[in-house]
């Protein structure tokens, strides 16, 4: 069994190291599915705790569909994916940024919130895409208390 992690701080300095982050969120569902509430951000200042989006208004249907419905990890390796998927990519982009993987977060069988890993373009692979996972996995202990109302 893979120790769970402590605190988000963990989980990031894991992230740094694999798959790498220049930019990391963990974003509880909330709102009975309807919202994304960020729990931790690496970057604060641009994406503050408390912060939501809409699930239905920000994301697109095939994003949702692959990574809330069907419970798969997302890879957007380049700019163009994170143009087409991402509202705020202009946002991201200026951080550096132009890759994402998105990993779905899951508990008794429900998709309780995501783990948001961001870097330079073309910084992400398959591997990287299961080195998220395993942080994912090892942090789900840190979504219980905060993806109510789901």
């Amino acid at each position: 069994m893979i120790d769970p992690f402590d605190d988000f701080h963990q989980a990031f300095t894991a992230a740094v190291h694999n798959p790498g982050a220049l930019l990391f969120t963990a974003s509880a569902i909330t709102d009975a599915g309807s919202t994304f509430t960020r729990i931790f951000s690496s970057h604060p200042d641009v994406y503050p705790i408390g912060g939501t989006k809409s699930v239905k208004e920000y994301s697109d249907p095939q994003w949702v569909t692959e990574v809330i419905v069907n419970q798969r990890p997302f890879l957007g390796p380049d700019k163009r994916a994170l143009r087409r998927f991402f509202g705020d990519s202009a946002t991201i982009e200026r951080l550096g940024c132009g890759a994402i993987v998105n990993v779905p977060v899951v508990a008794d069988g429900s998709t309780i919130g995501t783990m948001n890993f961001v870097a330079a373009e073309g910084s992400y692979d398959q591997q990287s895409v299961e080195g998220a996972a395993v942080i994912a996995h090892r942090s789900v202990t840190l979504f219980a208390d905060r993806s109510g109302d789901r």
